[in-house]
């Protein structure tokens, strides 16, 4: 599956100006703005936001204050202090660190934006490994020149990539329990980085107890390794900080919990709800917050329920088409839904046989709801309360992205992955890249053909092994 080493050396060179592009782009708003235009006015005509310069100054970054040990959730309404930053422990410990080295903004940019080139290249060559060419539409496609540097979202995509390619293409030479725990414990720490790749560690633990290539004892063996090395995770990153200082630990998942829906959170829920939504105090906020949770919750019930079904009749537990599908149900249903969330969904788009023209058309409406929603935001700033192009642009983008993703809830449960992670057991010990031969088959032919072993070989209990028909 490895591609020629001048095509591997060009998709990395691609991330990099990528992230450089998004980088200058932020840097505009590092400088003060002129005399005459204020700052939400600037900010908006340049689209330069980022939460990387917001939480210089707002949450003791510049003071280089440890987060969470001294946060604090008071005031009225209450606000995060004490150094606590917006995102989960692992999250915050990372952005705690990138910043020691800089004692300005414009430093911690440029810092931010080296660590997300590293990780945005180790992505893209754990993509290549995995499927081959269409690691470009995750090195060549706009999100990244658009949300490299936007925030800290390529830690989470980083660690849910490195699963996938422990579960698809790690070497023989590794034991099961061994792939089946490290895949765990990447998506565990991908949870304490931002929560949803904990959805995914649901649906590897389906297959690791589904999959029916292996005796029930081994099964039971890696499910509890698998669902043990993710959970362990989860908690060394969370416990030590909730002892030391449960109210600091805590305003994080307040902070969030209490969000209000507005028009920054890109969301079905504001803008299908219009005017009532508009109040930001009002009672409606709680209902949709309840119609928010409560959507989300049943969406990814029906995909885990629809996964297992498949599973037990194929004996093959569709894990990386069901993450995928409850990726979807998350961004459409959740309460935000901010445009670099396209960054969790890209590797999706590269692992799975999804067609062109939908992750173009699925792009292409992104790159439209970034750009009105900041003309919006600048035309609001200079007064003009008339409905605008803009305006009219963010309405449409949100409603064709929402359709886009049911689509794809839908379309990622009934697709095949691509390369490595499309292989059989058989395929997946061997050094050579995986083998897809069913393509061209009816659905049900290939269904029946993944549970069956293979002519003349034993079937062994390779990790991740089936779980990713």
């Amino acid at each position: 599956m490895r591609l020629p080493l001048l095509e591997r050396i060009a998709m990395c060179v691609v991330v990099a100006v990528s992230c450089v592009l998004n980088l200058g782009q932020k840097l505009l708003c590092t400088v003060p703005q002129p005399a005459d235009v204020s700052r939400a006015e600037y900010v908006n005509r340049y689209g330069c936001w980022s939460d990387v310069a917001a939480l210089w100054n707002s949450r003791g970054l510049a003071q280089h204050v440890f987060p969470y040990v001294h946060g604090t959730w008071r005031g009225d309404p209450p606000v995060l202090g004490g150094g606590t930053v917006d995102y989960p422990t692992a999250t915050g410990v990372w952005v705690w660190l990138t910043a020691l080295p800089v004692d300005s903004v414009r430093g911690f940019l440029v810092v931010t934006a080296v660590v997300a080139a590293v990780l945005a290249v180790l992505v893209t060559l754990a993509l290549q490994r995995i499927a081959g060419r269409r690691a470009w539409v995750f090195a060549a496609t706009p999100p990244l020149a658009l949300y490299a540097v936007y925030n800290w979202d390529l830690l989470p995509v980083a660690c849910t990539v490195a699963a996938l390619l422990v579960a698809t293409a790690a070497p023989r030479s590794w034991g099961p329990l061994l792939r089946w725990g490290l895949a765990g414990a990447l998506l565990g720490l991908g949870g304490a980085c931002k929560l949803y790749p904990l959805m995914f560690l649901g649906a590897l633990t389906l297959a690791a107890l589904l999959d029916r290539d292996a005796p029930w004892s081994d099964r039971v063996r890696r499910t509890a390794v698998t669902l043990g090395a993710g959970v362990a995770v989860v908690l060394v990153a969370n416990v030590p900080f909730a002892l030391v200082n449960y109210e600091g630990w805590s305003s994080v998942f307040r902070f969030q919990a209490e969000r209000p829906i507005g028009p920054s959170t890109l969301t079905i829920w504001y803008y299908g709800l219009l005017p009532w939504s508009a109040d930001l105090d009002g009672p409606v906020q709680g209902t949709m917050a309840l119609l928010s949770t409560a959507t989300t919750a049943l969406g990814i019930l029906a995909v885990l329920v629809v996964t297992v079904l498949r599973a037990l009749r194929t004996g093959r537990t569709p894990w990386i088409q069901a993450a995928a599908a409850m990726l979807c149900v998350y961004m459409v249903a959740n309460k935000v839904d901010s445009p670099q969330y396209v960054l969790w969904l890209l590797p999706f788009f590269v692992v799975l046989r999804l067609g062109g023209w939908w992750i173009t058309a699925y792009l292409v409406t992104d790159v439209c709801l970034t750009v009105g929603f900041f003309r919006n935001g600048y035309y609001d700033a200079i007064g003009q309360t008339a409905d605008t192009w803009a305006g009219q642009m963010v309405t449409a983008a949100l409603w064709i992205r929402a359709v886009l993703l049911v689509v794809f809830a839908v379309r990622f449960l009934r697709t095949r992955p691509a390369g490595r992670a499309a292989a059989g057991p058989q395929d997946r010990d061997g050094d050579g890249p995986a083998q897809d031969h069913d393509d061209d088959r009816p659905a049900q032919d290939r269904d029946h053909a993944a549970s069956r072993p293979s002519p003349g070989r034993r079937r062994r209990g390779t990790p991740v092994g089936t779980a990713s028909s």
